[in-house]
């Protein structure tokens, strides 16, 4: 069995909003499998994301016990079970995506400590910083950035799946109408590039190598 996927055909596929996943025997002439997978589609599904959520070896992304096999070694880097997990909690089970503090924590202190190692002049960064906003009250920053130029800058990643939208509930909340900039940065992005996302910010801070 093998499984890919592709834009939809349809309207919304050419619009790059909808796809479609395709799955196929690779027997020559197929042995029924697809069609069977087919039409218990909804227990393949909840029984992928058992396997996602409880894979035996507890791994970080990705392993042989979950999602791993000789057949896509080539796209390992790229697999994440947590992140199959919440997408498919959303689509089966209408779950909004929730991401484990302790990674969002983890992937917040690598860009801060990414930034702090740059040592810019007149830039100052901040973790954890409480900031009062006109018209909000005080909020905590998980990252924070000021300039020589009066900049402040609010930053926060973003979860995998919602790359617009800091995961800080607070920030979420006031993203549209706060005065002081918010930035989310796409967490993905902080842990596979750094470089690029600390850079990113840098030019944001008016700051060019």
């Amino acid at each position: 069995m093998q499984a890919e996927y592709r834009p939809a055909l349809t309207a919304l596929g050419k619009a790059g909003k909808q796809i479609e996943i395709y799955v196929y025997d690779t027997l020559p002439g197929g042995a029924g499998f697809a069609r069977q997978i087919g039409a218990r589609a909804l227990e393949v599904l909840q029984k992928a994301l058992s396997i996602l959520e409880s894979c035996p070896d507890k791994c970080d992304r990705s392993c042989y016990r979950c999602l791993r096999s000789y057949k896509n070694k080539f796209e390992h880097d790229l697999l994440d079970r947590k992140v199959g997990a919440v997408l498919l909690n959303y689509l089966l089970n209408s779950i909004a995506p929730r991401w484990e503090p302790s990674r969002i924590e983890a992937s917040r202190d690598l860009l801060f400590n990414d930034l702090k190692r740059q040592s810019v002049e007149g830039l100052n960064i901040v973790r954890r910083a409480s900031i009062e906003i006109p018209g909000i009250g005080t909020v905590e920053a998980p990252l924070l950035i000021e300039n020589s130029g009066g900049l402040r800058l609010i930053v926060d990643v973003s979860g995998p799946l919602t790359p617009r939208e800091p995961a800080d509930d607070v920030l979420r909340e006031m993203l549209d109408y706060s005065p002081v900039a918010i930035r989310p940065v796409e967490e993905l992005v902080v842990r596979r590039n750094l470089p690029r996302a600390t850079s990113d910010l840098l030019e944001l801070a008016g700051i060019t190598n």
